[in-house]
């Protein structure tokens, strides 16, 4: 038996959740199975370039180049779409083999579950480890049950696979740290609390937590590895009967790495703040959801907000970086109740601390039963958000996030702009296309990309290249599944309404747009449209004008003085022609010290040069070709 594993990550324009994309399922499944099955099971995992960056036909290719008998998908509800996507396609071109799909995301009432699907042989409901434990002995057949036609093996409640059989796959071998040099491990499984609108506890009720001699385990292997940060998987690291020892296994092993980890704030004092300081914790995620007493009771989180804030700011005191989740829309809350939590943290200090979560009706929740009962409006497809109900109107979820935006300057859409340094690497991930040569995109480019995140760089000289070329694009690209920028470089202000209602029309039922559900309607699209200009005037132009595209001025030395002699309310994005960094890094270094995501380059050795005046550390990144054509 040979099982490929599969963990796809969440995909966006500027890449940064890639990194998060950490196969922790995916390795303790493939280390599970291959420890425990008396040699019966041989695993495989995709290579890191491959699952987080790799096209849905690159991830394809490679998994049927190993020949499996299984494929086995872990799904959250921001990858199993796309999982879909990839599992017909090996269906249809290797029937033999049989595909698995499992993780948070199955339960009995998701949307995949709703209808038929074919090309899926087992969904499984329940820990991955279980379920194995009973696949490969060949007694799983009492566990099935058909939902909708479809077959799926569903955990009881009541048996767990004990702590003695689980592996850790980062000791093992099985699970390796991200490029940046991060890792996250898994140390507790379980959450003793049952938040109505959390899925985890439902999956996992009983707490499990690795003894504190493995952990004095994985800091050994990760300093030996020189991990720059190490995140401890647990839904509240600090409720662990273990915690005490755990943090003086940490103490002691005089660990250098970074540590971040999720923490329940209201029985934090002093002294444990500084512990953990000691420990080297040096971030953690904090969810209070709300200030909102009554709310907290009705939903499950019987806490006390007041103690919840006093161990914050003691996680503050000890200079940990704090991330402090709130969520508008739950029971029993209101509008103006939440704006009151909102008030209450912002006048604490709390502004840069602050994380928004849109509420998410999860299937398989007691939250989605009451959603349901209550007749509040919420996306039958992932990602699930709540749109109106209990007391909330869908205006007032807008207006919660407009003014959480305005008060914290957060932006749920991460400034972006695409790579302008080409060169030779693993993927091709774009494609530089002359069109006055070529008057229209070759058919055969499409083929050429490698990525889920492809960008068609168009030079062009006239509106109906470019409008030939955008409706090519959008007839041939893969919305539902992967996402795509297109940069043009023409020096003329554009009809932006006529392509920006065509970008819509093609693009607005996928993933990507329900996702950004929240945001202004051209944030939410799955293809980003950027245009070059060399000519300052027309840029400005452009800029008052534009709602799709995005206008960005090259930086030159024919146009850095009318630049720089504007006066601008916010730095422009920005390219820098090549050789142009060393002549203008103090303008550029007092434009963009803070807002470092919209300046681009063209050159390689001019980055370097701008970062290192800046201080920033130039990550490693998985380097790309850009084909000329």
């Amino acid at each position: 038996m040979k099982i490929q594993f599969v963990q796809l990550p969440l995909i966006d324009h500027g890449l940064q959740y890639v990194t998060g994309n950490i196969p922790n399922a995916a390795g303790t499944l493939h280390a599970f199975c291959e420890i425990t099955s008396g040699s019966t099971m041989k695993g495989f995992q995709l290579p890191y370039s491959i699952q987080n960056y790799g096209s849905d036909p690159m991830i394809v290719n490679h998994i049927l180049r190993n020949e499996p008998t299984h494929v086995a998908f872990t799904c959250y509800l921001w990858n199993v779409e796309r999982s879909l996507t990839i599992a017909k396609t090996i269906k249809a071109l290797a029937p033999h083999i049989i595909i698995l799909f499992g993780g948070p995301e199955i339960q009995v009432n998701s949307y995949i579950l709703k209808q038929k699907q074919s090309f899926i042989d087992i969904f499984v409901i329940g820990e991955g480890e279980y379920f194995f434990n009973y696949y490969y002995n060949n007694t799983c057949k009492q566990f099935i049950h058909m939902v909708n036609g479809n077959a799926v093996f569903i955990q009881g409640s009541d048996p767990f696979i004990p702590l003695s059989q689980m592996v850790e796959p980062y000791t093992a071998g099985y699970l390796k740290p991200m490029h940046d040099k991060s890792l996250s491990v898994e140390v507790i499984r379980g959450c003793p609390f049952k938040c109505t609108y959390c899925l985890y506890s439902k999956n996992a009720s009983r707490v499990r937590a690795l003894p504190p001699h493995k952990l004095a385990d994985i800091i050994q292997k990760s300093m030996s590895d020189e991990i720059q940060e190490l995140y401890l998987l647990a839904p509240t690291f600090n409720q662990s009967p273990q915690f005490r020892d755990y943090l003086q296994t940490l103490i002691s092993s005089r660990f250098s790495v970074s540590l971040h980890t999720e923490l329940r704030a209201d029985t934090i004092t002093r002294d444990i703040a500084m512990t953990l300081k000691k420990a080297n914790f040096r971030s953690a995620e904090v969810g209070i959801q709300t200030l909102n007493k009554k709310c907290l009771q009705k939903i499950g989180r019987k806490t006390n907000p007041g103690k919840e804030l006093q161990g914050i700011f003691h996680l503050k005191d000890a200079d940990l970086t704090l991330q402090v989740g709130i969520i508008p829309g739950l029971p029993y809350d209101t509008p103006e109740s939440f704006y009151t939590t909102m008030d209450i943290l912002l006048d604490a200090g709390l502004g840069n601390e602050l994380e928004l979560y849109p509420l998410m009706v999860l299937p398989g929740t007691t939250l989605y039963d009451e959603a349901i009962a209550a007749g509040a409006t919420f996306m039958q497809k992932p990602p699930y958000y709540f749109i109106e109900g209990f007391n909330f109107t869908q205006h007032d979820m807008t207006a919660i996030t407009h003014y959480f935006e305005d008060t914290t300057g957060f932006t749920f859409d991460t400034p972006y702009l695409p790579s302008f340094i080409f060169k030779q690497g693993e993927l091709v991930a774009g494609a530089y296309i002359d069109l006055t040569k070529h008057r229209a995109i070759p058919i055969e480019v499409f083929n050429y990309m490698q990525t889920s995140h492809g960008t068609f760089y168009l030079l062009c000289d006239s509106y109906l290249q470019i409008e030939h070329a955008v409706e090519l694009i959008i007839q041939q690209y893969p919305w539902d599944t992967m996402l795509c920028s297109i940069v043009l470089i023409y020096d003329a202000v554009l009809n932006d309404e006529d392509i920006a209602s065509k970008l819509f029309t093609a693009t607005h039922n996928t993933f990507y747009f329900r996702m950004m559900h929240f945001q202004d309607t051209y944030d939410k699209l799955p293809v980003r449209i950027f245009q070059v200009f060399e000519s300052f005037a027309a840029y400005l132009r452009a800029k008052e004008h534009y709602r799709c595209i995005n206008p960005i001025i090259k930086l030159l030395r024919s146009n850095y003085n009318e630049i720089t002699n504007y006066h601008f309310a916010y730095p422009v994005p920005a390219v820098v022609a090549k050789g142009c960094a060393r002549m203008y890094v103090q303008w550029i270094k007092e434009q963009y010290a803070e807002c470092i995501d919209i300046i681009s380059f063209e050159d390689e050795d001019d980055q370097k040069i701008i970062f290192a005046t800046l201080g920033i550390d130039g990550k490693p990144t998985i380097p790309f070709t850009t084909l000329y054509v």
